[in-house]
């Protein structure tokens, strides 16, 4: 029965290329290190934001996000179709959490009444 196993195993590693392959371009690279410090800014920000006076930080960095948002946007989308093609899980998901925290600074912002304010461009006041 094993034989069976460690032999169909042996016929998949021939047809498909390892991950390991491919060649990660550098701005994939910088991207990803982008989301990593976005997430390691975003989710302490989050929960100390319900203190009351912390939350206060949250909506700056929120309006940071939202006035570079055009250029992480593209950036993560980007990521996100080329870690996809490639079957990069880690990498797809870290793009897609970058999408997410652009959108919820979109949220914040709006919620927060203040105006949205994009590469020095006022869109809603």
């Amino acid at each position: 029965m094993s034989d069976v196993f460690w032999s169909a195993q042996d016929d998949d590693e021939e047809g498909e290329p390892s991950e390991l392959r491919y060649r990660r371009p550098w701005w994939v690279t910088a991207g990803a290190l982008v989301d990593l410090l976005l997430l390691l800014i975003v989710v302490p920000a989050g929960i100390l934001s319900l203190l009351p006076f912390v939350f206060l930080v949250y909506v700056f960095f929120a309006q940071v996000l939202v006035w570079i948002s055009p250029v992480l946007i593209l950036l993560n989308a980007a990521i996100f179709w080329w870690s996809f093609r490639r079957k990069q899980a880690a990498t797809t998901a870290l793009a897609a959490l970058g999408i997410a925290f652009v959108l919820l600074a979109f949220v914040v912002v709006r919620l927060w009444q203040s105006p949205v304010v994009v590469l020095g461009l006022t869109l809603v006041r």
